[in-house]
């Protein structure tokens, strides 16, 4: 077969057509064009074709990759998610993201990290919902102890669930409905546990915050 035509798409300037033996073939992104060295008047062979249709896979699989990365940080197993969604091939997804790791674009390490501190100025978590949300997230199990380890201690946990109880303690105490303190302490318990903190680090809290109440054990 010979290209008898390559010309630029009207739409989308970094894509062009190709014409071989007179006839649309496919759409190729340039740097596909660039890549094989494609010029009007090459032969070429039915394998040369399916080169360039991978090729021309990988190249969009990259693209939206890429999109997906510079709208926020994700780990790997959200992009080989959003990958399959698109229907691209399973050799195609390992290939991109194999390119990603290898540009430094991709690593769970420093996606788990960036996940943490930003859940933390947000909405202050436990260490069991970080490691919940992390594992749905496909990062694993030795990674986030280490990041978690190195970004958040004991004492900064303690204190984070210190006040966020102080902080739904005193919009009870504010308010015009009137809570006994039992009712508090059982709201609040339930709230720091939903947010995955240890009963040992909750029961600390709320001894701190009703001194002179019995505790409630809700670990059960």
């Amino acid at each position: 077969m010979i290209v008898t035509k390559i010309e630029q798409q009207k739409r989308h300037p970094d894509r062009v057509n190709l014409y071989l033996d007179g006839d649309f073939a496919l759409g190729l992104h340039k740097e596909v064009l660039v890549k094989f060295s494609l010029r009007k008047g090459d032969t070429i062979s039915k394998e040369r074709i399916d080169e360039l249709i991978d090729a021309e896979e990988f190249s969009r699989a990259k693209q939206k990759a890429l999109l997906l990365l510079n709208r926020r940080m994700r780990s790997e197993k959200e992009i080989r998610i959003k990958l399959r969604e698109k229907e691209f091939h399973p050799r195609t997804i390992d290939s991109v993201v194999n390119y990603l790791h290898s540009i430094k674009f991709l690593n769970d390490e420093e996606f788990a990290r960036a996940f943490i501190h930003d859940n933390q100025l947000r909405k202050p978590s436990g260490r069991k919902l970080l490691q919940q949300q992390l594992r749905l997230k496909g990062v694993t199990i030795s990674v986030i102890e280490s990041v978690l380890n190195d970004n958040i201690s004991s004492n900064q946990e303690k204190k984070a669930a210190q006040d966020a109880a102080i902080k739904i303690f005193q919009r009870y105490s504010n308010s015009k409905k009137k809570i006994d303190d039992e009712k508090k302490q059982k709201r609040i318990t339930q709230f720091l546990f939903r947010r995955g903190f240890s009963w040992q680090i909750i029961s600390t809290v709320i001894k701190n915050i009703f001194k002179n109440e019995p505790l409630i054990n809700m670990e059960e």
